[in-house]
């Protein structure tokens, strides 16, 4: 199993497998150990099938190596992508799935109007959302309470939201959408697929909406910002600001909400390590990095199509294959990390994976580690008692392979 000819014979993983989300880690380990190159099937890959890595090193390698495309056009996909329904066409158009120079020219023009500046200016309001939501769900005694639906969705939800100028009908509207969408077009179904066809165009819709009514009416929000950011006479397409729009929205919302979510189940699950932030707040940042490590809100960035051979670890991928690089089994890799499967608050240095690296770092990051720091500060802080309210074999993840995280998270707080 060390040549093109032998690649059928490879070690192969269904990550549709149930065993996937809920509990990946013992098969990572063995694909580290046994097979770093393998088969997947998988709803991210064209064609269903395609390589997978699963050390450090090698996911390192797809983001660093230009050889691994980022454009899912390439190598002769155009002419499916030119025939699939407008919003599909439109995220294309986000630099997730560029590569350079287009990726750099997008990545410039965003970084004009999406700012660290602009992140560090909304500490106070976080903190304050935190704050409402959870007074609300305190107020509610030893209710059992929905963490996910009533805290770690309407936070960053509402963030991002404020950030892009977003008014609560349209936030919520989105929201709605977006969770049908990304559900039905990550379950691995074609009937769902092409179910998803009337949401994507309501969600082109509702993006078309917000895009004009800040064109008419510019105010000081992220959107506003993306119109207006030009670099030497360029600026951003009408289809690449809606793409941006998108792009912010879902990974906005969705990526920190499976944070929050996953985090509160991991604290749970380590009381003595919930104490130790509780007894040093200071430890709160090194703290979120550790749970990003852990709990890898996103197990897998886009596939990445060969643009030549690649040969890893003795196996020589060739061109044209897709390839995903799992971050999920990359932060566990016992070569880079002591203990791994331990949760350690305090681990350091942490050379985690859970943003990417390179080129394609994710533009978000210092935005989900504010919300989570303050998120789950506050939680530890306000609820040292909380726990489950149902058995923990009765948690379901979201059916989505891209994202990891619960469908909903019942706890009582006292």
């Amino acid at each position: 199993m060390t040549d093109t000819a032998a690649a059928g014979q490879l070690e192969t993983t269904d990550l549709a497998d149930p065993v996937m989300f809920s509990n990946p880690y013992p098969r990572f380990a063995e694909l580290r150990r046994n097979a770093p190159v393998s088969r997947a099937f998988s709803k991210q890959l064209l064609g269903g099938t395609g390589y997978m890595l699963t050390r450090h090193e090698h996911v390192l390698l797809l983001h660093n190596d230009v050889r691994f495309s980022s454009d899912p056009t390439s190598q002769g996909s155009s002419f499916l992508m030119r025939h699939l329904p407008r919003m599909f066409r439109l995220l294309t158009s986000s630099m997730v799935y560029k590569d350079d120079p287009d990726h750099a020219r997008l990545r410039r023009l965003v970084n004009k109007a999406f700012t660290p500046r602009m992140v560090q200016q909304m500490t106070g309001e976080i903190e304050r959302i935190v704050a409402e939501l959870l007074d609300k769900v305190d107020a509610r005694g030893s209710e059992t309470v929905d963490l996910v639906a009533e805290v770690a969705v309407p936070l960053p939800l509402s963030v991002i939201s404020t950030m892009l100028g977003v008014g609560d009908q349209d936030r919520n509207e989105f929201h709605v959408l977006m969770e049908r969408f990304v559900v039905r077009l990550g379950s691995g179904s074609a009937a769902d697929a092409m179910r998803a066809v009337p949401t994507a165009r309501k969600l082109y819709a509702v993006l078309e909406r917000l895009a004009e009514q800040r064109r008419a009416q510019p105010d000081d929000g992220l959107i506003s910002a993306l119109l207006a950011a030009s670099e030497d006479g360029d600026s951003l397409s009408p289809d690449e600001v809606m793409a941006m729009i998108f792009l912010l929205m879902l990974a906005g919302h969705d990526t920190t909400a499976n944070l929050i979510g996953s985090s509160a189940l991991a604290l749970i699950e380590h009381p003595e390590q919930a104490e130790r932030l509780r007894a040093d707040p200071a430890l709160t940042p090194r703290a979120v990095e550790e749970l990003l490590r852990f709990t890898t809100p996103v197990p897998c960035g886009a596939s990445r199509t060969l643009l030549d051979d690649v040969e890893v670890d003795g196996t020589t991928m060739p061109k044209g294959s897709k390839v995903l690089g799992m971050i999920n089994s990359a932060n566990r890799d016992e070569t880079v990390f002591e203990r791994p499967d331990e949760l350690n608050l305090g681990r350091d240095p942490n050379r985690h994976l859970t943003f990417a690296f390179g080129k394609h770092f994710c533009l978000g990051n210092q935005l989900a580690r504010l919300e989570g720091q303050i998120a789950i500060g506050e939680l530890v802080r306000r609820f040292p008692a909380m726990r489950l309210a149902v058995p923990r074999e009765d948690l379901r993840y979201k059916p989505v392979q891209a994202l990891r995280g619960f469908r909903s998270l019942p706890l009582r707080l006292r």
